[in-house]
């Protein structure tokens, strides 16, 4: 088991707290972004990206809970619906898994059992530390965003949610964020928080030609800059970005090999 300390962004906000009970559950997590590189797993000979949160009930009533699953945004290609790969039968695409309560459930799986035996029961004031998401890119470059939700049976609207977003670069970039000689890079979007007029750098290995894409958190994309080559700067205007949290990618043929996360105020 692998606990990734691979370049982890710190929001300053450590709570995010949806739902009816928002004020009575409490989703304790340190991180809401992970990036991680393919190299760099490799070189750990692991292919696992794992993370913990605890849950803590501050209501002062007994709760009873299950643990949901939901997409916000995959990369492509994603193992959904799961599909064990076999020597004879490789597939492709990156895939994941939970922990909750007594199980861990298999790859793929929407939600937690509704068996009364395996629901997590949490007296008020007490702490469940049982939750444990994995991540596997299997070599699969992009961003995709996860969300758990902890809620009693049949429910979800009146439990707490927290979504974790893993972002996979190709090779891991040094502490001034840029790549190792002769690979194309991207700087991160400054200032940050953008407010108005900002701007980022490109630098682009001779010979290729790169977009930067622009995204929501929920992955939709808002613009593109197309066509990049050699060495540049890029000119952004807060108005033609989603208010929040946005990502901004280096894709290369397709491909997506570096991006950066910025939030966007107004």
């Amino acid at each position: 088991m692998f606990y990734t300390k691979l370049k982890t962004l710190v929001l300053s906000s450590t709570f995010l707290l949806v739902g009816a009970l928002s004020a009575q559950l409490t989703i304790i997590s340190p991180t809401d972004t992970i990036f991680a590189s393919l190299d760099t797993l490799n070189e750990l000979n692991s292919g696992e990206i794992s993370l913990h949160w605890d849950v803590v009930n501050e209501s002062n009533s007994e709760m009873t809970l299950m643990c949901t699953r939901t997409f916000v945004d995959t990369v492509s290609p994603f193992n959904y619906p799961y599909v064990q790969s076999l020597p004879e039968a490789p597939v492709e695409g990156a895939y994941e898994k939970f922990c909750w309560g007594p199980l861990c459930y298999n790859y793929g799986t929407d939600a937690s059992s509704q068996n009364p035996s395996l629901l997590v029961t949490l007296p008020s004031g007490a702490t469940e530390s049982t939750f444990i998401a994995y991540y596997y890119p299997y070599d699969v470059l992009g961003t995709t965003t996860i969300e758990y939700c902890f809620h009693p049976v049949d429910d979800v609207a009146a439990g707490s949610c927290h979504q974790i977003t893993y972002v996979i670069d190709a090779s891991a970039s040094t502490e001034n964020n840029l790549n190792r000689p002769g690979e194309s890079t991207l700087s991160m979007v400054y200032p940050n928080p953008l407010e108005g007029m900002g701007w980022l750098k490109y630098d682009i290995r001779v010979g290729q030609v790169a977009d930067v894409v622009f995204r929501d958190l929920a992955g939709k994309e808002i613009m593109r800059e197309s066509g990049l080559v050699l060495s540049g700067k890029i000119a952004i205007h807060s108005d033609k970005l989603t208010q929040g949290l946005c990502f901004c990618t280096l894709e290369i043929d397709g491909f997506a090999v570096k991006t950066e996360r910025f939030v966007v105020i107004r």
